[in-house]
This record gives C-alpha cells, structure tokens and sequence, in this order.
C-alpha cells in the first residue's frame, strides 16, 4: 500500500510540474514590452500567414527564447543531478567542477582563431573545453585511492577560477569582449531557431541516456562495493555518466553560457519532493529546471525593462545561498 501511494504521488508531482512547465512556457512568450496573450499566441500558431506583429514577436523571439529556457534548464539540472549521483556528492555541480568555465574558454577561443567557422564549431568546441576541463579536475581531485569530495570541489573551483581568468584575458587581448560578455554571467538573449536546432540533438539523446542510467545511479548511492556486489560495472556508468554530463552541460554553455547553480539546488527540491531514487530524481530534477530558468527569464526580461538582467546571474543569488547551507549541513553532519 506504502508503494503504491508513493507510486501515486510521483505521477502526481510529474503531472503538476509538466502543468506548471506549460504555464511558464506560456508566461514567458506572453511576456515582454511589445505585450501580447494567450490568443495572440494561439491565433499565431494556427494560422502564421496572417500573425500580426505582435504575434510575429512571439514566435520569431520569444518562443525560441523560452523553448532554449527549457531545454537548458532541463540540460544544467539534469547533469547536475546526474554527476551528485556518480561522485555520491550533494555539492557536486558542472559549474563547480569548471566545465561551464573549460566549455567558456575554448569558446572564447574558436571565436578568435575561427570567427568565420559555422555554429556547430562552437559546440564542438564547448564540448572540447569541458572535456579538458573534467580532466584537470579529476586528475588534481583524485586520490591515490579514492575520489574525495571536498577535494574534487576545491580541484574543480580552482580549475573554474584559472579557466575564466584565462578566458577574460584572451577577450580583453583580442577585443572581444563585449562578444563574450554573456558567457561569463548567462543570458538568453538572441537565441535563435537555427542556434536552437543545433543543440536540441545533443540534449535529447545525452538525456535519453541519462534516464537509462537512473537505476544504475540509485544502486550506486548505497556505496561503490555495494553496487559491484549487485552486478554493476561502476567504471562503465561512471564513463557514461561523464560523458552525459559533457553533452549536456557542453550544449547548454554553447547556447546560454554559463549558468551556475542550477545543477546544485534543483537536484536537492527534487529529492525533498520524490526521495532520494533517481529514477524520480532525474526527469522530476528535468521538468524542475526548466521551470526554474524560463521564470528566472521572465524575471531578467522585466527587471529592468527594456535591458535584460544576466539570467545567471539571478539563479546565483539563489544558488550561492543554498551552496553554503548544504557546506554547512555536510560538515554539521560530519561531527
């Protein structure tokens, strides 16, 4: 009975937050200072021929713009989830860990040394920089023995601190710093339908793959010996598991830029809405980010009207806070 009530109040929690995730979507492409509503938006869509302007708003800026919302939302709060599962690390976060800032830099890169390449060198190029970012941090956080938490975050703050540092000084070097501003705070402003189709592929199938690997990451969390006595290869999941993160996290960077965070609170409400089994945790952690980043847009948009407010740097003033509550509940629970 206790199995079927919580069966129940998951289908629940996933009805609610997919309503909810509507209602944001809509709240945002409705939003702005052209104005606009629901039946604009609904006359628009049926018939596009005939959109007025304010419908053509709608649906060539702010539709893009919040679909980007969701799906990186989706994207940050997925990997975030997905790397606390495999380093069995409440504090672990693509941000934290330099692969927002390694995606950034050879960003800032491609875009010195190939300004004239298509968009799709720009992702690769994120996904390079992540990659090269994993590796400094795993190789510095690592021990002889084992992977210790507080000293992977401590590798992984001072590869991020040395990789943007290293970031600002090739776009102040080069002069593009005003073309690379976003990427050091988060922002959605621009995005576009072709930038958005570049990114959707590696979003969806990096987090098909990451569904799949929710069991392995739930028996996972009962300890490393304990998941090999059950049958795990717990080098395996955790190759695939990195490499779901550097897809998602890599694609996100390439089209919002670095929003840090989002993959460390938005696991932690998941857990307190469906308990600790990542089969919940991961699509509730999902359809919760997304959420989270299309109102946090909503609320960069209209702040400060007509200029749009750094989204990333909202979530932080969220994130920053409920960073140094869990440290501190960690250590608490330490003594």
């Amino acid at each position: 009975m206790r199995y079927r009530q919580s069966a129940a109040s998951f289908v629940l929690v996933i009805i609610g937050l997919c309503l909810l995730l509507l209602l944001s979507f809509a709240f945002s492409v409705c939003t702005g200072i052209a104005g606009g509503n629901i039946k604009i938006f609904a006359d628009t869509m049926m018939s596009p021929a005939n959109a007025s302007d304010i419908g053509k708003i709608m649906i060539d800026m702010r539709m893009p713009r919040a679909l980007a919302a969701c799906l990186t939302g989706a994207a940050f709060s997925l990997s975030g989830a997905v790397m606390q599962g495999l380093s069995r690390n409440p504090l672990a976060d693509a941000g934290l860990l330099g692969i927002n800032a390694g995606a950034g830099f050879f960003v800032a890169l491609s875009v010195v040394f190939l300004p004239a390449a298509p968009s799709i060198v720009t992702i690769l190029s994120a996904f390079a920089g992540a990659t090269f970012a994993v590796i400094l941090v795993y190789g510095f956080g690592v021990g002889k023995r084992k992977t210790e938490s507080f000293r992977l975050i401590l590798a992984g703050a001072a590869i991020s601190a040395l990789l943007t540092a290293m970031s600002q000084a090739v776009s102040l070097a080069f002069g593009i710093a005003k073309a690379l501003s976003f990427w050091s705070a988060g922002s959605l402003s621009g995005i576009t339908w072709q930038g958005l189709r570049l990114i959707v592929p590696f979003i969806v199938v990096a987090g098909i793959i990451g569904f799949t690997l929710s069991g392995h990451l739930s028996v996972l969390a009962l300890g490393e010996d304990s998941a090999i006595g059950l049958g795990i290869n717990v080098r395996s999941v955790r190759l695939i598991g990195i490499l779901v993160v550097l897809l998602l996290a890599g694609a996100s960077v390439s089209l919002v830029g670095g929003i840090s965070f989002l993959g460390l609170i938005v696991p932690h409400i998941s857990r307190f809405l469906v308990g600790g089994d990542y089969r919940r945790i991961l699509p509730v952690s999902a359809l919760l980010g997304g959420i989270v980043l299309v109102l946090a847009d909503v609320a960069a948009r209209t702040i400060n009207a007509p200029f749009d407010t750094p989204v990333g740097a909202l979530v932080s003033m969220i994130g920053v806070p409920v960073f140094f509550a869990l440290t501190y509940r960690k250590e608490a629970r330490t003594l």
